[in-house]
Formats: structure tokens, sequence, C-alpha cells
């Protein structure tokens, strides 16, 4: 099985090409499991599609340092990383391909720079926050919706050091979904405490956070 075509390998190209700054991805992965094998996949097929953005891929356990960095209890999990060496915030528990393919992609070229534009509007609100703030995002591979929303808070959250946006594909967390109550997708739950459904732009999630 291959995860890219044509179309999207000359996409994605398309996009590394703009890339101005740097970033890595970090994977920690569980030694076994459907997931974390089709996410070895993914990622080594990323690999060869694009050489700009450097992968590192490590098993649960092995590195205690990287686990601190990426700032997550939930595995596996691929980190965004920026130049600098600090975590984005941007993560993805699932595999980021079909519909979020799109969405993994944004995701490098607004961390690693120069990123999609932003009012200065929306950027003044975005310093507004100024306390940390968590971002669940529940999606599905088959969602049309979710893309948006996760494409949105992850815009935020690599514009600041304040918020955290994490794509979770609830199929592989069923304990998550049961615990948050979650009957449709896409959702996000807010410092574990407030859940809201439903595609948002990135005016809508910022109405949410402050």
């Amino acid at each position: 099985m291959s995860y890219f075509d044509d179309n999207s390998i000359a996409q994605i190209r398309q996009v590394m090409e703009r890339i101005s700054g740097d970033a890595s991805i970090y994977a920690v992965l569980e030694r076994e499991g459907e997931l974390s094998e089709k996410i070895r996949e993914f990622l080594s097929e990323f690999s060869e599609v694009t050489d700009r953005i450097k992968i590192y891929i490590y098993d649960k356990g092995d590195n205690a340092e990287v686990e601190s960095k990426i700032e997550t209890s939930v595995f596996p999990a691929i980190a965004l990383i920026r130049g600098d060496g600090s975590f984005s915030g941007v993560s993805f528990h699932g595999l980021p391909a079909g519909h979020e393919l799109e969405s993994f992609v944004l995701a490098i070229y607004n961390v690693a720079g120069p990123g999609q534009p932003i009012s200065d509007s929306l950027l003044d609100k975005i310093k507004m926050i100024d306390k940390p703030v968590n971002i669940k995002i529940g999606v599905n591979l088959s969602c049309t919706m979710c893309p948006d929303l996760v494409q949105a808070c992850q815009r935020i959250a690599a514009m600041s050091e304040n918020i955290s946006a994490a794509m979770l594909d609830l199929q592989y967390f069923p304990k998550m979904r049961k615990q948050y109550r979650v009957m449709s997708v896409p959702v996000i739950i807010i410092d574990d405490k407030k859940t809201v459904f439903g595609k948002k732009s990135i005016e809508e999630v910022l109405e949410l956070l402050i």
C-alpha cells in the first residue's frame, strides 16, 4: 500500500519547496500495534517524498528526554519540533493520511515557516492567550469536516507558545471517546473540560479560547 499518489506527491513537494525555516518530526511509537506500524510505514514513505524535513522515530520508553519534550501521555505520537528544538504544540495521534494529509503538510509548513497568512486582528487575539491551553481534536479519517477544525486549531498552536493542539483519530482511542462522551466528529476538547462539536474556523476556535 502507498499512502501517496502522484498528485499528493506533487502537492507535498510544492509546499516543502516554499518552506523558509526548519522543523523536524519526532515520532514516539509503541513497539507493537496496528497504528504504530502504519505510522512507521507512512513516515518512511514521506521521507522518500521529501528530504526537507528530518524525521526521528523512537520506541516508547527508549528516550525519556524526547517523551518529555513532546508533552503528551498519549501514544503513538507524531510531534512537530521547531527549528530551535522546542515543541511546537502540534501533534498527531493517528495516521495523518486520507483527509488529514493536508492538515499534516500544512502543519509542517506553519511550524517551519513562513506559514499560512493570518490577519493582524487574529494574531492579536492569539497573543492574548497568556496561559497554557490544551486542545484535543477528535477525528476520523473519513470525516470531510474534520480537516478544517484540525487545521484551524493547529494553525493557532503554531503561532503560540501557550497552546497545544493534538489530532486524535478516535477509532484508536475508544476509552477517550467514552471519557468525553463523543458521539460525533469533529470535536474539540479544551483543557479536558469543555467539549464542542462541529466544524470551526480559526475565528470561532479563538472565541472558545479567549
